[in-house]
């Protein structure tokens, strides 16, 4: 059975589940990288927004030898759970002045999103391409965000200068931007895995405990900051999509300002980049062939951003490509 059979079919067997009140509707969604999704969602009566339930995963499992009724039931539970209990205001989204305040910018690579950046509207940078996404808050939901495409702009009556003109505004304001120095980043993942640790050793002792806990972390960061050159990692306040920050206003000279030098800026993914003080013996094709490596083996392929360095020179104050 092929992907699009197996959709037919998860089509017609939800049909059946949800009675013809509901409306059941298979589209495709394009995620970052030029991923093709293929996504169902099932429309109650009386709601006025579904969630999206991605087949992909479901088909390998199909293939793989799980059985078609597991399956169903699997995707009847997550449809179920994930309905919102009060009907979403999509009112909001249909007037500018309404969501003009919410927009923010996302940075993604131009090439892996050509067929998507004939949609929408943006700006290039060296090979990246800055979107723009309007954030929606939801009791239920949470946080998301919606990729602003082209007709909406057109709906709307405004131009892409005022688009990214109220981006450019709002998006230090709604996520600013956050450098922090590597070791201290990898001190605060580390901080839970340590305590576990130091908790085993004396339990009994909660004084004894929250010293050794300090000491053990600085004695981790100390090490790892010697003989090492400092780096930094650049996101945003919620280090989601956290890469395009270094592109809000004067960012970029701010950190050659606080380095006093030049520096190169990895692409760590869509959510973070690294910033390395630019050195004599650091190798730029070195660089190029660590990141690389790093993301055929670390990165996820939604996450992916890049797979060059590029320097920013004070001097010009721009960013170049380094290959």
């Amino acid at each position: 059975m092929d992907i699009q059979f197996f959709i037919e079919n998860i089509q017609e067997i939800l049909e059946e589940h949800y009675g013809p009140d509901a409306k059941v509707e298979h589209h495709q969604v394009y995620k970052n990288n030029g991923i093709l999704l293929e996504g169902i969602c099932v429309l109650l009566k009386e709601k006025n927004i579904a969630p999206t339930i991605y087949l992909n995963d479901f088909y390998r499992e199909y293939e793989e030898g799980k059985a078609m009724e597991d399956i169903i039931k699997q995707i009847c539970r997550l449809i179920d759970e994930n309905q919102l209990k009060n009907s979403f205001n999509v009112g909001f989204f249909l007037n500018y002045d309404n969501l003009k305040n919410y927009l923010v910018y996302r940075v993604i690579n131009k090439e892996r999103n050509r067929e998507l950046l004939k949609k929408v509207p943006y700006r290039q940078l060296q090979d990246l391409a800055l979107v723009c996404h309007c954030l929606i808050e939801n009791e239920e939901i949470g946080t998301g965000s919606i990729l602003i495409h082209h007709h909406h702009l057109k709906s709307w009556k405004i131009d892409e200068e005022q688009l990214f003109a109220d981006a450019s505004k709002n998006s230090p304001r709604l996520e600013p931007c956050k450098v922090h120095k590597m070791s201290t980043l990898v001190k605060e993942i580390l901080t839970e895995t340590v305590e576990k640790k130091v908790n085993e050793i004396c339990d009994e002792y909660p004084q004894e405990k929250e010293e050794l806990l300090e000491k053990t972390l600085d004695q981790m960061v100390q090490e790892m900051e010697e003989g090492q050159l400092p780096m930094y990692v650049i996101t945003n306040s919620r280090r989601y999509y956290g890469a395009a920050s270094l592109f809000y206003n004067d960012v970029m000279e701010e950190i050659a300002e606080l380095l006093d030098n030049d520096y190169y800026v990895i692409p760590s993914s869509v959510h973070e980049l690294i910033i390395l003080e630019k050195k004599e013996d650091i190798c730029p094709s070195v660089l190029n062939d660590m990141i690389v490596d790093v993301n055929q083996t670390q990165v996820e392929e939604e996450e992916w951003l890049g797979d060059h360095a590029y320097l920013y020179c004070r001097q010009t104050r721009q960013l170049q490509s380094v290959v």
